[in-house]
């Protein structure tokens, strides 16, 4: 009995085993898939795209190999395995991490799968893929896709307005691309870059400042080493090249991101962002830290209204002559999502009060990283609301901080790519354009990088040639510009408006020279302008007539004017067709002869009371003078004299007393007398 206790016992031991055998074989094959997809969910829920599209990916993998959603489940025989999720949903998923990690490379392939998935569920996937397209530089195939989204999306929101943004970004990219004078820009990465992203350029202690996600030891946590921890950075220049970038040492909590920094000119008080994620959106602050015995002391949030609770305010920037703080901000009451503010700031690094750059800057989309170049009084930003070349262009307006600014413009390729362009930086104070930085994944799969900007600023002199007399501008006229020791470099004309202009060499100094038939000579001589300066204008060269002998001419006899006649209808001052072929004959005859004048003078026949008849007549009269002051003559040249009924032409009664309306008719006229107004 016993034997047969023991062998039962061994039995079930053996079935147990087996069974456990067996779970333990399927748990083999599915876990995977409920490890990663749930890992994936955890982290896309968490704002982590970069680990959510990984695990995404191997959860896809892992299903593809026959791996079950339910690990702890021995299927029935025949049973249908019940999915985690469809396909098409880690499929968009996956897509959707790499673009909120701008890596449209990668994002491109998911979204191409997407955009054939069910209008109804994914609607927005066929306009994702064409920014990707966008952002990987084909046109063509992003044109395709973006008018396919137009003209099958049926809501009128901010996606359809943003699809006809990114078609017009489209063409304007291959307009921009196609420009003459790109050969004048020069844009280079700078040499601090390393694998992750670097950006938000600033200086301070004769260094660079950037913010950086590079391998870092406190990015690690717990188990999970997270590639997007951001940090503040410093490297020092030495004529121009950068040493190994340093983190600067702040205090920060665990769960705390911080960069992009900007400083006061005496660079011991810096304002920085400082960020954390909440439901998987950055909710941002500006803090406040000060130089004190060599570090930086335990940051502060910004006193003042410039942060508001429940909402981000981020990327500061201090003028450069310490009176404003710039940043964008997503509270309530801008143009759109983030907006651009500026505030006071006070001696102890306290803010006051905010203001909004207006709708002038501001747009419905995400309008951010405000810099403001003193010497040019140019504000330059971030938007993706504008036509530009797409993502973030960068932008800028002329203007006075508190005051109203011009309407912005692209900076153009290529300080702007096809990808996102933000951030910008300028050390120089010149030019906007030359030692400036600025932030861009152009050249990136993923991540922004820092690249320096130069321009070559051409420099033109332009002017006009005029008479010295009258001071009108001469057609026509040559200008040869010598060197200074007088050799001959070129020679140019003037335009119709008597202006000329032509580029200016490296050269210390130059001589014009102008001349034209009938007049002297004229010169000018020209220094090189200030460095700060793109071109010498008003450059004015006026030259004296020659004076020549007249011509001997008759003397005008005034007495023998030539008399002129209208003739008018019966209590009208309406003029008829023919006295428009006289008043014409005239207007020829003032234009060519300018000393002439004329004078109008205006009649009635005898009907009607005495006073009507001398109103009527200069109704007349001043018919004739605005015809001919409508045709470009002058009202100073022409005097009008009220005659009513005098100095009759033909008596009205007959000697048998019956009316003449013959005589009449020749009584009701004006009359036009040409006078000599002046030698």
């Amino acid at each position: 009995m016993k034997h047969t206790m023991k062998k039962t016992s061994l039995y079930k031991f053996s079935i147990t085993l087996f069974a456990l055998v067996l779970i333990c074989a399927l748990n083999s094959d599915a876990q995977p898939v409920y490890d990663y997809k749930k890992s994936a969910d955890r982290f896309y829920a968490e704002g982590d795209y970069y680990s959510a599209a990984e695990n995404y990916e191997k959860a896809l993998d892992a299903k593809s190999k026959g791996g079950t959603t339910e690990p702890y489940t021995v299927q029935k025989k025949g049973a249908k395995q019940k999915a985690a999720t469809k396909r098409e949903e880690i499929v968009y998923r996956i897509a959707e991490s790499y673009r909120f990690i701008n890596n449209y490379s990668k994002a491109e392939k998911w979204y191409a799968e997407a955009s054939g998935f069910s209008k109804a569920e994914y609607p927005l996937a066929k306009y994702w893929y064409g920014v990707s397209l966008r952002a990987n530089a084909k046109f063509a195939e992003a044109e395709k896709a973006l008018q396919e989204f137009i003209n099958g999306y049926t809501a009128n929101d901010e996606y359809k307005k943003q699809a006809q943004l990114e078609l017009a970004d489209v063409k304007f990219i291959q307009q921009q691309m196609a420009r003459k004078d790109l050969d004048l820009y020069k844009v280079n990465s700078v040499s601090v870059n390393a694998i992750g992203a670097d950006y938000a350029a600033a200086w301070n202690n004769n260094g660079l400042v950037f913010t950086s996600t590079r391998a870092d030891s406190t990015a690690i946590k717990g188990k999970r080493k997270n590639p997007h921890v951001n940090n503040l950075y410093w490297a020092q220049s030495t004529d121009g090249v950068f040493a190994a970038a340093q983190k600067i040492t702040i205090p920060v909590n665990d769960d705390m991101e911080q960069g992009v920094a900007s400083f006061t000119p005496s660079g011991d008080k810096m304002y920085f962002t400082r960020w954390t994620k909440k439901d998987g959106k950055n909710l941002a602050s500006i803090y406040m830290s000060e130089m004190k015995d060599g570090a930086w002391s335990a940051p502060s949030l910004v006193a003042g209204k410039v942060n508001a609770e429940g909402y981000s305010s981020q990327q500061p920037y201090v003028t450069s002559d310490g009176k404003y703080l710039l940043f964008a901000s997503d509270r309530p009451g801008g143009s759109g999502k983030f907006d651009l503010y500026y505030a006071t700031l006070r001696s102890n690094g306290e803010a006051g009060a905010v203001s909004n750059f207006g709708n002038s800057i501001n747009t419905a989309e995400d309008d951010q990283s405000p810099f403001y170049h003193q010497s040019t009084q140019t504000l330059v930003f971030a938007t993706k609301g504008r036509v530009g070349m797409g993502g973030y262009d960068l932008f800028e307006s002329k203007g006075v901080i508190g005051n109203a600014f011009a309407a912005p413009q692209n900076l153009g390729y290529p300080v702007n790519s096809i990808k996102d362009d933000i951030y910008f930086f300028a050390k120089g104070n010149d030019k906007l354009l030359q030692e400036a930085f600025i932030s861009s994944d152009r050249s990136s799969e993923c991540c922004l990088q820092l690249f320096t900007v130069n321009k070559i600023y051409k420099k033109y002199v332009s002017g006009i040639v005029t008479d010295c007399k009258t001071e009108q501008p001469l057609a026509a006229a040559k200008v040869q510009v010598n060197d200074g020791n007088g050799k001959a470099l070129f020679t140019l004309s003037t335009d119709n408006a008597g202006a000329y202009r032509f580029e200016l060499n490296n050269l210390p100094a130059m001589q014009l020279n102008a001349s034209k038939q009938d007049y002297k000579d004229g010169s000018l001589s020209l220094q090189q302008p200030p460095a700060n300066a793109d071109s010498v204008t008003n450059a004015t060269i006026c030259l004296s007539p020659i004076e020549k002998e007249p011509e001997p001419q008759p003397e005008p006899q005034p007495e023998e004017k030539k008399d002129l006649k209208a003739y008018f209808d019966f209590a009208k001052y309406d003029l008829r067709p023919e006295t428009g072929v006289l008043l014409d004959t005239l207007v020829a005859l003032m234009k060519r002869e300018p000393k002439l004048g004329i004078e109008i003078y205006g009649y009635t026949d005898k009907k009607g009371t005495e006073n009507y008849n001398d109103n009527l007549s200069k109704l007349r009269a001043d018919a004739c003078k605005a015809y001919l002051v409508k045709q470009g003559i002058n009202a100073s040249r022409l005097k009008v004299f009220a005659k009513g009924e005098c100095c009759q032409e033909m008596e009205e009664v007959k000697a048998d007393g019956s009316d003449d309306p013959d005589a009449r008719q020749m009584n009701r006229r004006v009359e036009f007398k040409i006078v000599l107004l002046y030698l």
